[in-house]
């Protein structure tokens, strides 16, 4: 019952919330998407954020906002559930992301390490999921000894 929850601000950011949602289901675990802002529809953003705390399924939110990259830390600061935030921009980041203390909010730079992060904490309580980790794990360390065979002539 593991549930990634992809939420964007807006929806110029669904291509980018697209490849999330295709890392996470390529390590199994489903994902939905939602378009919410934290600023502009403050009060919408708590009642999505109240239906994945009410839904009975073990939910990791991903939120993916540019500008002011608030929306993370909204939805953390009213929430016990796992945040990653993950921006669209990197710039946006940099330039813009004032991190408040107090929130657990994880920020990573890439979709494929939002899909990862979810994943990993899914993981602890869905041994399908931890599985999978372990033979992506496997199969990279396989193919790291073969490229250091090939190249190394040993």
């Amino acid at each position: 019952t593991s549930l990634a929850a992809i939420l964007m601000g807006s929806p110029s950011d669904e291509e980018y919330c697209r490849k999330i949602q295709k890392s996470c289901e390529a390590l199994g675990l489903p994902s939905e998407l939602r378009v919410t802002s934290a600023h502009k529809g403050t009060e919408e953003t708590l009642k999505i954020l109240a239906e994945y705390e009410g839904c009975g399924r073990d939910v990791v939110l991903i939120a993916v906002a540019g500008r002011s990259n608030g929306l993370g830390p909204v939805l953390s600061g009213n929430t016990v559930l796992p945040v990653i935030n993950c921006p669209p921009v990197i710039l946006e980041l940099l330039t813009g992301g004032q991190f408040i203390t107090g929130l657990g909010c994880t920020t990573v730079v890439y979709p494929e390490a939002a899909a990862l992060a979810a994943v990993q904490i899914h993981a602890l309580h869905d041994h399908l999921l931890w599985s999978k980790l372990r033979i992506k794990a496997l199969n990279t360390f396989v193919s790291l000894k073969k490229s250091d065979k090939a190249i190394s002539n040993k």
